[in-house]
């Protein structure tokens, strides 16, 4: 590979010192591993990983590797997402970083490929596509980790030549899911719309971790919650924190603000948008940027309002659409915020990096396998005990 495609290499200039270590502070778990990591000797090992382009995952994990002799090629797995900042810094430790904020979906196709040509051994992925990509590696890569739901449907689909560790089903990533990403999606709607939720209607389009946690901090923010699922015990749940079981149609029409949070693609389309209550805002929390049908709706007319809110006429009605359908508290503009609750996620990518960089089991088989248990302890005792004050990096 001859060179990154980037925004601006010199945006690298943005960070100083004191900015670094200050990422450092906030992801105490991460660093604490990272620092472990630095003084082994991981060279010939060659990682691709395609996910978000972010301080968090860059700044502390991505350094540790490269310091430590691995050889590396990052790719944004999502359009908007991208940290230019964070980005320009990877690119000046030498690492090939392939992603920038407001990709056109060409442009996402063709730095999926060259993410692809680098003939990596191990993958570390969110969304599954670059596992996809690397199918007919061979041979093999040596295995592989996946961080989402999305990622999941789209593995399911395909036999799989090499071990692909899923830690999107684990306790520490429901965590993370439900806690962190409710905690972080609801200050990004109120900095980008000017607006509260206090008695806002919202309906939430799917019950899993995300979806729970996104409704349960908009209950606590004033908000009418909403709720639909294809699975009627989430319904069930869902009535026990205080939310509204309702169909998908009832819910279309009765409510002022629409989020979808169900990992699967095309959950919103023509037909669905067509039924919404005008003046409806709608924005998505899931990892697809698909979840909704933007293709079909940016086919109709159109105009931005100010900077990722966009308005759609729909005949009859019309609605407002946040940061063109892309996951709202990272490609909103508008944070991020809560980025010391990305620590333990960051801990569980880069440990599972290190893992497999030391040598995968022989008797791993091909296929979806569940995230190393031992590895996910570590992470959680290491953080109960900086919680605590009784441990500190």
């Amino acid at each position: 590979m001859d060179a990154s495609r980037i925004k601006n290499p010199d945006l690298v200039n943005n960070l100083d010192e004191g900015q670094l270590a200050w990422y450092q502070y906030i992801s105490p778990i991460t660093s604490h591993f990272a620092n472990q990591i630095t003084q082994r000797n991981y060279r010939g090992k060659r990682l691709a990983y395609w996910g978000h382009i972010t301080g968090q995952n860059l700044i502390v994990m991505m350094s540790a590797l490269k310091q430590a002799g691995a050889e590396i090629v990052i790719g944004a797995c999502n359009v908007d997402s991208t940290d230019d900042v964070a980005a320009a810094y990877a690119a000046s430790l030498g690492i090939y970083v392939f992603g920038w904020q407001g990709m056109s979906r060409s442009d996402y196709q063709e730095n999926l490929a060259i993410v692809r040509s680098f003939e990596a051994d191990y993958l570390c992925d969110m969304g599954g596509e670059l596992c996809v990509a690397y199918l007919d590696k061979k041979p093999p890569v040596k295995g592989a980790l996946e961080a989402t739901t999305s990622g999941l449907h789209l593995l399911k689909k395909h036999q799989l030549p090499f071990p692909v560790f899923d830690w999107n089903s684990i306790p520490l990533k429901d965590l993370h899911n439900r806690y962190h990403v409710g905690d972080t999606i609801w200050p990004a709607f109120n900095q980008l719309t000017g607006m509260s939720l206090y008695s806002k209607r919202v309906l939430i389009l799917g019950c899993g971790p995300v979806g729970k946690g996104i409704a349960e901090r908009a209950r606590a923010l004033g908000a009418v919650v909403l709720v639909t699922d294809l699975n009627p015990v989430r319904l069930l749940e869902a009535s026990h924190l205080g939310c509204e079981p309702v169909s998908l149609e009832d819910g279309l029409i009765r409510s002022q603000i629409i989020v979808t949070a169900t990992g699967i693609e095309g959950v919103l389309g023509e037909e669905q948008l067509l039924k919404v209550k005008p003046g409806t805002i709608l924005f998505n929390a899931g990892h697809s940027n698909r979840e909704i049908d933007i293709d079909w709706l940016y086919q109709q007319p159109h105009r931005q309002m100010k900077a990722h809110i966009e308005k759609f006429d729909l005949g009859d009605t019309y609605l407002f659409l946040l940061a063109q359908g892309s996951l709202l508290n990272l490609a909103g503009g508008a944070g991020p915020f809560g980025m010391d609750q990305f620590d333990h996620y960051t801990a569980v990518m880069l440990l599972g990096i290190a893992w497999m960089f030391d040598g995968i089991p022989d008797d791993i088989a091909p296929g979806l396998q569940r995230y190393p248990m031992h590895l996910e302890r570590e992470i959680a005792e290491k953080s109960i005990r900086i919680h605590q004050g009784t441990d500190v990096n």
